[in-house]
């Protein structure tokens, strides 16, 4: 009984070890053969529709997925449309026009400076002030400038306030007058066209400033008029509505990113 319990440890043994060969032997099929059973697909994260493409996006930009829901939402499937016609969805993960946040560069390395505003408050008879926003983009200049002293080229409603500070080296970008003597609307465009204008190319790197919703857009502005602009790493820049501006689409964060993702398909 010993023996034939013997003979039968010894075949399997055999046979184990025969079947080992023979899968190091057939290395060039059967181990592709073997792998297609055992090994399964990793699961894919990728956006399977240009909508979903587009939150994911934005999500990672804004930092917050139920405001880029509400967005992407808000611009409906015509948005979407017209956004899929301008950037294919293999494109929307990388895009410069969906950028935010861009990535800037040290301050002593910026020549001049640039400040878009945003908003502005209305009095009851009309009058407009550059508001607390604007105050703040003021503020935050202002201490740039003192450690970076280099011009300043800034949206009216901020400039006044630096100038009135006693902030030396700013100029104003004011708005223009068209041929009935009415006030021309000075939109993100039309200061990045004035500052161009008037650098006389003395501009050199031109950091940006500007409430930090608005910063992808005013670079992708600044660049289109023909100006070097940058961020500048380390600017804490303003980043609270203000609900009572005299600009409806910067009372709040939705309102805002939903105008300025319609008006980037359009510019």
């Amino acid at each position: 009984m010993g023996d034939r319990r013997l003979a039968l440890a010894v075949a399997g043994l055999l046979v184990v070890g025969a079947t080992g060969l023979a899968a190091c032997a057939g290395s060039d099929g059967a181990d592709a053969d073997r792998s297609a059973v055992t090994t399964e697909a990793p699961p894919t994260t990728a956006p399977v529709d240009y909508r979903s493409a587009m939150v994911s996006r934005l999500t990672d930009e804004w930092g917050d997925a139920s405001v880029a829901e509400e967005v992407v939402t808000a611009i409906g499937p015509e948005g979407l449309a017209a956004w899929e016609a301008e950037v294919p969805m293999a494109q929307v993960a990388t895009t410069p026009l969906l950028t935010y946040r861009p990535t800037g560069v040290p301050g002593d390395q910026v020549d001049s400076v640039v400040v878009f505003a945003f908003g502005n408050r209305v009095a009851a008879d009309g009058t407009v002030t550059p508001g607390p926003t604007n105050q703040e983009l003021a503020d935050v200049t202002a201490a740039f400038v003192a450690e970076n002293p280099v011009p300043v080229y800034a949206q009216w409603e901020v400039a006044r306030l630096m100038i009135d500070a006693g902030v030396e080296g700013v100029n104003s970008i004011e708005p223009t007058t068209d041929a009935a003597g009415n006030v021309v609307y000075l939109s993100t465009r039309g200061v990045a066209d004035q500052v161009a204008g008037s650098g006389e190319g003395t501009l050199g790197r031109i950091g940006v400033i500007c409430f930090a919703d608005h910063q992808g857009r005013c670079l992708l502005t600044a660049e289109a008029a023909g100006l070097d602009a940058t961020a500048i790493d380390g600017l804490e820049l303003p980043s609270t509505y203000d609900t009572e501006s005299g600009q409806p689409w910067t009372r709040s964060r939705v309102a805002y990113l939903t105008t300025d993702l319609q008006g980037r398909l359009l510019g």
